[in-house]
């Protein structure tokens, strides 16, 4: 990262230097030729700021600067060192550690302020990641000004970190539920993900093609546009945490691979807006992040520990504690029980096939519990819900990716992909008969075919 440094007291640039080690790759401009003469003594690149600022107008003109980073209590000299990003055009990501925090973020909402005690009391490195959401935060806002309405899609069985990252998305736009309408083209079937939404009482709204022409923007959180089978007209937005896909258009994009949960990217936008996070919006995206890395289990990074910190003073968690044990209905104990009955253990892999389900949430359900099998590494269950067979698979974490996987055993009859440690496939039962030759009531002759097509792709993947 190609850094820039503007201090007014040189012993900062002693705090920084863990966070920039390389000084090839960071230039420090101070305010006083003492500090020049004992930073150049260290060996870092160094700079006299002058009244007109030109060594920074030289950086912005000659490198790509990827970060600025301003530390002085002097709000004019602020005011002046921003007034060369603005007449450079710049949107570099910039971080301002000041007393006059407040005035900043007052007069440069998109520029992100912190005082010195904020600075020895947390983690640079997250207000540095701060700063540059709230460079992206700039663009979605000036690109959703004006909008008479939006729709936030999530995916067609919305789990807790998707409906937490599009109600949080929803104020990060400050907008109410009338102008950024939460919607999924399928409906929320998980028993948890319902208690989730009525005890918060988030609405979630079915939709079909015909209703997308009405909206004026059209954003997406927890998943990208090839994982939507209903075509799109448009894409404005896209913030997510699954690996990145290819072959579509988006204005804007958001994908952070290293995340555990988009809820995390979400939190920071909030924080980067100024929004207050009520007990219910935190609530939300504490379960989002909960959920979707198994209680910071599983592929989390330093975000997400940070993100579930803040949050979690700030949530309900007798509200969770309902939310997280929801009445279990009786098919989803007989499932349990077919699951127990026709489980198949080959090379560490545990396969079980459910047959028809009422509901597409048991298929997770059962793979997560399968995991729990004595020597098994892998579960994958498969099931037959509506007109598609849908695969489901979890591992123990230090093994091949879950979703590279499956891609390779299914992507090529039907939609595949996931994380390192879970994932999921979607095969019409239309494609099964054309390319298996078999029907979806011959359970034996799918669930062989299943064993076949996974097993050779994990032993091809470990080649």
């Amino acid at each position: 990262m190609r850094s820039v440094v503007y201090i007014e007291e040189d012993y900062i640039a002693g705090l920084l230097k863990d966070y920039f080690p390389d000084s090839g790759q960071t230039t420090y401009i101070v305010t006083h030729p003492a500090a020049k003469r004992h930073l150049a003594s260290h060996g870092q690149q160094v700079a006299l700021a002058g009244k007109r600022n030109t060594p920074l107008k030289k950086q912005l003109a000659s490198d790509k600067v990827d970060f600025l980073l301003i530390q002085t209590d002097d709000l004019e000299r602020i005011r002046s060192v921003l007034g060369v990003l603005d007449a450079c055009g710049s949107r570099v990501p910039t971080l301002v550690i000041s007393a006059e925090r407040e005035a900043v973020a007052e007069e440069s909402p998109f520029v992100y302020a912190i005082t010195m005690q904020q600075l020895l009391e947390g983690d640079l490195r997250w207000q540095i990641v701060l700063a540059q959401t709230a460079r992206r935060l700039e663009r979605i806002v000036e690109h959703f000004h004006g909008a008479d309405s939006v729709v936030i899609l999530l995916q067609d069985d919305p789990d807790p970190d998707a409906i937490a990252s599009g109600l949080a998305l929803r104020q990060v736009l400050g907008r109410h539920k009338q102008t950024a309408v939460l919607a999924s083209f399928g409906r929320i079937t998980r028993p948890e993900n319902l208690s989730m939404t009525k005890l918060l009482e988030i609405e979630v709204a079915q939709i079909d093609q015909s209703r997308l022409a009405g909206f004026d923007r059209i954003a997406i959180v927890d998943m990208q546009p090839p994982h939507i089978r209903t075509p799109l007209p448009r894409v404005d937005l896209v913030i997510d945490h699954h690996p990145e896909q290819t072959g579509y258009d988006a204005t804007i994009r958001d994908v952070r691979p290293s995340y555990g949960a988009t809820s995390t990217m979400l939190l920071e936008y909030l924080m980067c807006r100024g929004n207050n996070i009520g007990t219910r919006l935190a609530t939300a995206l504490l379960y989002g992040i909960k959920s979707d890395t198994f209680l910071l289990g599983r592929e989390t990074n330093a975000w997400d520990v940070e993100a579930f910190s803040y949050l979690y003073s700030l949530a309900n968690h007798n509200l969770l504690r309902r939310i997280e044990r929801p009445e279990l209905p009786p098919n989803a104990i007989d499932a349990l029980g077919r699951a127990l009955r026709t489980r198949r253990v080959r090379d560490k892999v545990a396969f079980v096939h459910l047959g028809s389900v009422e509901r597409e949430d048991l298929i997770p359900q059962i793979a997560d519990f399968c995991l729990q099998f004595e020597g098994v590494e892998w579960a994958v269950v498969s099931g037959i819900y509506d007109s598609d067979l849908v695969i489901s698979v979890r591992n123990v974490g230090y093994v091949r990716a879950a979703g590279k996987v499956l891609k390779e055993a299914f992507g090529s009859i039907g939609a595949a992909g996931g994380h390192g440690s879970m994932a999921k496939a979607i095969i019409p039962l239309e494609e099964v008969a054309r390319c298996w030759k078999v029907t979806a009531r011959n359970s034996a002759a799918v669930t062989d075919r299943v064993e076949r097509q996974f097993l050779r792709s994990l032993h091809n993947s470990g080649r």
